[in-house]
């Protein structure tokens, strides 16, 4: 009986290790919210530009979504939501731009792919929270960039994508 102990523990000590690799996702997607409407409101919706550019940050994100995680501001929830129509098995959440901590412990327990539609300022932050790797740096005026967390043996490597603007939004810039 005293043999059988010290293997029982190193089991149950291996499959908690197991389940641990598991847990976080392969890939993570992050990206800051589409274009939004000028507006003196602190919550405005996103343009018809940033409609087109939540469509074509769509096309950039191949496979399957488990969750699409927005904060609670309008813009964010638009573009999740126009992301959403491409992975209709996908979950829509929202979470707390002000408590990114909770928003990656909840992501580190999911082991399918996510996606997050942050701000120019949470964006980054995210990426080094999830990765401890550089964040890109994003201004006011930044639109249309998918980065992609892809896990391995060393732990996450960073890709980013850009869209090709919309033709509605190079028409209403001129």
């Amino acid at each position: 009986m005293l043999n059988k102990v010290p293997v029982f523990v190193a089991v149950l000590l291996l499959g908690c290790f197991t389940s641990t690799l598991r847990a976080a996702p392969s890939e993570i997607y992050l990206l800051r919210h589409a274009e939004k409407l000028t507006s003196k409101d602190k919550d405005p919706q996103l343009s018809p530009c940033g409609v087109a550019q939540a469509q074509a940050m769509a096309k950039l994100i191949p496979g399957s979504l488990a969750t699409i995680y927005h904060s609670g501001y309008q813009r964010t929830r638009q573009t999740a939501q126009q992301i959403g129509l491409t992975q209709p098995s996908a979950k829509i959440d929202l979470y707390n731009a002000a408590d990114l901590a909770h928003l990656v412990t909840r992501i580190q327990q999911q082991d399918a792919a996510v996606l997050v539609v942050g701000h120019s300022n949470t964006t980054p932050e995210l990426v080094y929270l999830l990765s401890k790797l550089a964040a890109p740096v994003m201004t006011e005026q930044d639109y249309g960039v998918v980065y992609q967390l892809k896990q391995s043996e060393q732990g996450y490597s960073l890709f980013s994508f850009s869209i090709k603007q919309p033709s509605i939004c190079l028409s209403s810039k001129t």
